[in-house]
Parts: structure tokens; sequence; C-alpha cells
């Protein structure tokens, strides 16, 4: 009996002490379950204007995703990107995170000054040997002059304003790798022109790209080894000052907001543009609409398309084709007054080989232009380089073109 009676106060204890972590688990509980259920509900969206990616659709259920285990992993990615109330998620990782004294969230450093970093990618490296090697082949005996200016990141620019200690690669050794195994192809390397204004405002400090005066400073560098003489006279326009980049949103840092400036040629030089898979023509490279959505970085072009054709009055007897990720978009505005037509190939959505577009559009100027995060990781370049398949083709092609 005295056991008996001795044990039940501990029962009663252990059982009041068990209660209140059992109510908070069944509310965590609770609250997994119903934001899950609306997640499900909810209509999801394809892509995230904040985060300006696609975003990750509905895991299909078989028998064979369920065995090899890729049903689960798109699972956890779908509910990653559509979990409701994400951005406020996001925001209090980071806030938490922050007390913690780390540096990082959602794969974005937190730098000095409120100025945010795209945390590199791990480089793909099966992927760059193919690419270096179809540079080095695509034009092969061609008359055509090709250049390569791949971007230094703002980690490697303004490293001085990257938290303490924060790992990131070594870009002037990947540019210099890039350089050294691509001899077909004259390499420009603008860092210099960049570090030398790395104080200038040559990096958004919200978003992943650069600022257009940062490609103003790297087309001087590019024009001077292309033959070009800039005429370095331009009207600026200061088009938003309430840019948050993706930057701000992958991390939930919305302490600051950047400006979106225009740089306008004074040329008589006119050009118009051509968005070819959806044959639509505009007067100009600029789009004012993207200024009222999120991503203001969109003024240029209106965002990424496969092929963009830009034909202009300049009557240089010179013609451009333009291999690019979104870093080309704001430097074209400096670079299209020097080119009869530029022809902008953006691998990552173009599924042809461009290798056609050589003798067909008269080609005199070949230019890769990535920034160097993107071209490390990139796998889509090499299959827009393909010349094997098409060489036979592409005169025939071309003279078809010409007498039609």
């Amino acid at each position: 009996m005295e056991n008996n009676q001795s044990a039940s106060p501990k029962n009663e204890n252990k059982r009041k002490t068990i209660r209140p972590g059992m109510w908070i688990t069944a509310l965590l509980l609770c609250f997994s379950i119903i934001f899950s259920a609306v997640t499900l509900i909810v209509p999801p969206k394809d892509f995230s204007d904040k985060e300006n990616r696609k975003l990750a659709s509905r895991p299909e259920f078989s028998k064979e995703t369920l065995i090899d285990g890729t049903f689960f992993k798109n699972a956890q990615a779908y509910f990653a990107d559509h979990f409701t109330g994400r951005d406020f998620w996001i925001t209090m990782n980071l806030r938490f995170k922050t007390l913690l004294g780390q540096k990082e969230n959602g794969g974005v450093y937190i730098g000095k000054n409120n100025t945010l970093f795209l945390k590199p990618s791990e480089p793909n490296d099966a992927a760059l040997k193919k690419n270096l090697e179809a540079m080095n082949a695509f034009i092969k005996d061609k008359k055509i002059k090709s250049y390569a200016a791949i971007i230094p990141n703002a980690v490697t620019v303004n490293a001085d304003k990257l938290p303490d200690n924060a790992p990131v690669p070594d870009q002037a050794e990947q540019l210099s790798y890039i350089a050294e195994n691509i001899p077909a192809v004259d390499f420009i390397d603008v860092t210099p022109a960049l570090t030398a204004h790395k104080d200038d405002y040559i990096f958004y400090r919200t978003d992943h790209h650069w600022t257009s005066l940062g490609a103003k400073y790297a087309f001087e560098a590019i024009a001077a080894d292309m033959g070009i003489k800039p005429k370095n006279d331009y009207k600026t326009y200061m088009v938003s000052d309430s840019f948050t980049g993706t930057l701000a949103s992958k991390s939930g840092k919305y302490s600051t907001a950047d400006k979106v400036e225009i740089y306008v040629p004074q040329t008589d030089i006119e050009y118009n543009v051509t968005f070819v898979d959806n044959k639509e023509k505009t007067a100009t490279m600029y789009k004012e609409s993207a200024l009222s959505g999120k991503d203001h970085y969109t003024v240029f072009f209106g965002g990424n398309y496969p092929r963009v054709d830009i034909k202009t009055t300049a009557d240089t007897g010179r013609k451009l084709l333009v291999f690019k990720d979104s870093y080309a978009n704001c430097l074209m505005q400096f670079m299209y007054p020097y080119f009869d037509e530029i022809i902008m190939i953006d691998p990552r959505y173009y599924y042809e080989s461009a290798y056609p577009l050589l003798d067909q559009y008269s080609i005199t100027d070949v230019l890769y232009l990535y920034n160097c995060d993107t071209f490390m990781t990139d796998t889509s370049l090499a299959d827009a380089l393909d010349n094997e398949e098409n060489s036979a083709q592409a005169i025939p092609e071309a003279e078809a073109q010409k007498a039609g």
C-alpha cells in the first residue's frame, strides 16, 4: 500500500509535466496539417515573381516514382516552393538565424551595409568541359571573330563586403581555367574594369544582377577588345528606386531597396526589336510595364527569351551573335549602335542549333556573355553550339532563305 501511495503523486506530477508538451506538439501538428491542406487546395503557381524562377510542379504518383524515390523528392520540393505563408516563414527563419549570429539564409549571404550576395553554386565540371569544347569547335574554319566575356560576380568584386569567413569559390581561378581552355575564342577579362570601380554602384544590393553602371564599365573593356570606339555620350534615367530583387526574396532580408537606371546612347542610330518565338516587334528594348511588377530588372527586354533580334541603322557591316544569360540584357543598351544586327540566344530556352544562323545572317562576330556563376553550372550551351548535325544543311538553308 505504501508503494502505491507513494507512486500516485509522482504519476500525477509526470502527467502534469507531459500535458503542456503534448498540447504544443498537437498544436504544431494541427498547424502543419492545416497549412499542408491549404497548400494542396490552393492552385499552384508556375513561376515566382519574387524569386524570379520556375517553381516545382506537383509530383506525379506512380509505382515507378514511389520505388525509385523521386515521388518523395519531388513532393518535398513542391511543398518547399508552395507552402502557405512561405515568405513569412523565410523572414522568421532569417530573424532566428540572425539571433544565433549566422550570416546566411536561403542560399544568400547577409553582407555588410545591407548587401546581399548569392551563394555560388557548385561548378558542373562535366558540363563546363563540354561547353568549352563546343565553343572551340563552333565557328570551325569560318572567318568569324569569337569572343567570351565571363563576368565575375559580386562575391568576387565586392568580396570586402562579404561576411567574415564566408566560403566562396576562387572565380579568378575559374576565369583563368576558362581562358586557357578556349584557344579558338578571344577571352576578354573584365575583372580589372569592375574592380577598379568596386566602390561604385555596379551590383545591386538585393539582387544577383549587375547594374547598368557595372555593365557600362564592362562594355568599355569589351569594346576595346572588339575594336569598337564607344562615344560615351548617354542620357541616364532612374526608372525605379524601389527594386527589391531575388536575393531579398530568397533570404527574407528587406531592409533596403535598389535603384534601376537605364542609359540611352545619344545617337541618330535607330533600332527595332523582334522576339522571334512570338513574332512580337517593338521599337525599344525597355519594357515599362515591368516596373509595376516585382522584378524591375526585367525592364530590359521584359526578361529572358529563347531568341531576340535587334536590327539597327548603324551600317557598320558587322553582325553579332550573342550567347547569353540575363547579364547581357542590360549591356545591349550600350552595344547596339555598333552593329547592323544583334541576335541574342539564351541557350536555357533555345532548343535548336544556332549554327545555321552564322551563314543565314552573315554573322561577323560571336560573343559569349555570361556571369561566372551561371557559366560554371550551365548545361545547355553546348547543345546550342552543336554544329555536327546541322553543318551539312546550314549553307543550303541560308541560300534558300536568300532566294526566298
